[in-house]
């Protein structure tokens, strides 16, 4: 039935919305408009989308009961997700369309770009609203650390890894963070990336300093 349901929401859209309602599913946790301009759209390609259209299809899969919008709090931006069943069913038509690995590629850049852009606010007067908002983006930035190491993306999990060292230090995620630093530096031994493995080097080893190791 609820397969049924889906098929017939679906079968309504144009083909804008359709491309970008099986993009979207790779998001876990949600996602805010920036990212769905980001991870939804493919640049460059023939009759795509523009990112300045995707608010607009957004509303329109919400009208399909195929996303959920929720508004921020104190004003913060809105967040927009799908329920655990339609995101399934969308990343079933990601597979059919052979775009799970651009889709998945692009959603980790993106969160490599965020996450870069947030350290170095991290210390300083906007550091609580960067960090709450990397721990809104938690599920998503865990799903693209997997997807860096699964793919051997080594040198972009290192980047991913020691952006968010600080995030980890100062929101108490210690023995995650860990983990994620050691397990980028292990496997990013011949990366080129000098900047980002010092960086995760530091984390670690601040790390594991506070936890008495």
């Amino acid at each position: 039935t609820i397969r049924a349901t889906l098929d017939w929401s679906h079968d309504l859209l144009s083909e804008p919305e359709k491309a970008l309602f099986r993009r979207l599913s790779v998001f876990a946790g949600g996602f805010a408009l920036e990212a769905a301009e980001a991870v939804g759209t493919k640049p460059g390609a023939a009759e795509e989308m523009d990112t300045g259209e995707v608010l607009e299809l957004l509303g329109r899969l919400v009208e399909q009961s195929l996303a959920v919008a929720q508004a921020g709090e104190d004003g913060a931006e809105m967040r927009y997700g799908m329920l655990e069943p339609v995101r399934q069913y969308g990343l079933e038509l990601l597979q059919h369309a052979d775009e799970v690995e651009e889709t998945r590629r692009r959603h980790a850049e993106y969160y490599v770009d965020l996450a870069e852009r947030a350290a170095p606010e991290l210390k300083g007067p906007a550091q609580v609203a960067w960090s709450d908002r990397l721990e809104e983006e938690h599920d998503n930035l865990r799903a693209a650390l997997s997807w860096t190491f699964e793919r051997r993306e080594y040198g972009l999990g290192l980047r991913l890894a020691g952006a968010l060292g600080e995030f980890w230090y100062t929101r108490g995620f210690l023995s995650e963070g860990r983990r994620w630093l050691e397990e980028a530096l292990a496997k990013a031994v011949d990366t080129q990336e000098a900047s980002a493995r010092a960086k995760a080097l530091n984390w670690a080893t601040t790390t594991a300093w506070v936890q008495g190791d």
